[in-house]
């Protein structure tokens, strides 16, 4: 069984960029947490971080998750999963290892020099 892509995976990066900007200037309090785990993501080495280490689940998943889903609807995904920005694996241990899908990393090379989804 294949994984099946989503508008996340094929998504241009000018249109990814375009709406994690929409939703950053949203005026939500849940997107500026959003956009800082997104960004830590990035910052890290493989674009990867433990779960654990992000935050606890629940505010993870809430506002990350509520991040995720405003970017994933933009792009054009009906009732999408709540980290569907990020790809999950586990690391033997039985921690959450949450990895930024390429498609978003393609997206966030160009913002970080200097577009204002550059936090």
């Amino acid at each position: 069984m294949g994984y099946e892509q989503t508008p996340v995976d094929t998504s241009d990066p000018g249109v990814i960029i375009h709406a994690i900007e929409s939703v950053n200037e949203a005026p939500k309090l849940r997107s500026d947490y959003g956009l800082k785990t997104l960004w830590r993501l990035y910052g890290a080495p493989g674009y990867a971080m433990l779960r654990c280490d992000l935050d606890d689940r629940q505010t993870l998943d809430l506002y990350f998750g509520w991040f995720c889903c405003r970017v994933a609807e933009l792009l054009g995904m009906s009732d999408p999963d709540a980290l569907v920005l990020v790809a999950h694996t586990d690391d033997g241990e039985g921690r959450q290892i949450l990895t930024l899908k390429p498609s978003i990393v393609a997206a966030l090379v160009p913002a970080k020099r200097g577009r204002k989804a550059s936090g």
